[in-house]
């Protein structure tokens, strides 16, 4: 059974929370559930046994189904689908000095599915020269939280005295995570730090890992 995804979302006041999970190969079903004030408001359900007699499934083929499903239910909700009075007109609770455009280009993004992420480390502590790093990195959307799976992710060593160094790449799993073992280089002089890196659809996030000396 594959973790599922938890979405808070607000709309006119409200806020509703998305919840969706698998139930698991040996009840091939996908199910969201919709929350407002405590209560269920809206359940929805998708088998997937076609898949799991198939030869393409995989974890990564059931989570898909899975942000599918979870991804329309954020945006019917955006879209006013549970207000008693009616969808709301685009536009209508917005407050920014942003052009037009702007706007429309950002509700289209998120329409499409096309989140900016995140790139977050387990530990945050400076790196000793000349030891192993075990650095395990996690990609998620920034707005909702979710994992990316398939992110591409690099360490590169960046210092004021040499070129920058790749010194792992790889690709992040089903949950959004990656393992990176790295050895941190022994430097003359200056200062210096991995930079890891993280590309997924377009979008890029990075964060800096600082290099000290041993005592």
């Amino acid at each position: 059974m594959i973790t599922g995804f938890n979405t808070d979302v607000e709309y006119d006041g409200r806020t509703f929370h998305v919840q969706t999970e698998d139930r698991g190969r040996g009840n091939p079903v996908v199910e969201s559930l919709v929350y407002s004030g405590g209560e269920i408001v809206a359940t929805r359900k998708r088998g997937y046994d076609e898949l799991v007699a198939s030869e393409t499934y995989s974890e990564a083929s059931v989570l898909k189904l899975m942000e599918a499903q979870h991804q329309t239910l954020v945006r019917e909700i955006r879209n006013g689908r549970f207000d008693p009075e009616g969808p709301k007109p685009f536009g209508y609770n917005i407050i920014t000095n942003r052009s037009l455009d702007e706007v429309v280009l950002d509700f289209l993004s998120r329409e499409l599915g096309v989140e900016q992420i995140r790139l977050e480390s387990d530990a945050h502590e400076a790196l000793v020269e000349g030891e192993q790093a075990i650095l395990r990195l996690r990609v998620v959307a920034d707005a909702s939280d979710r994992p990316v799976p398939g992110a591409r992710v690099t360490v590169k060593l960046i210092s004021t005295r040499e070129r920058p160094r790749e010194l792992f790449a790889g690709k992040t799993g089903v949950d959004g995570r990656v393992e990176a073992a790295v050895e941190v280089p022994v430097l003359a002089d200056g200062s210096a730090a991995l930079l890891c890196q993280a590309e997924a659809s377009g979008n890029n996030a990075e964060l800096k890992r600082l290099i000290r000396k041993p005592a």
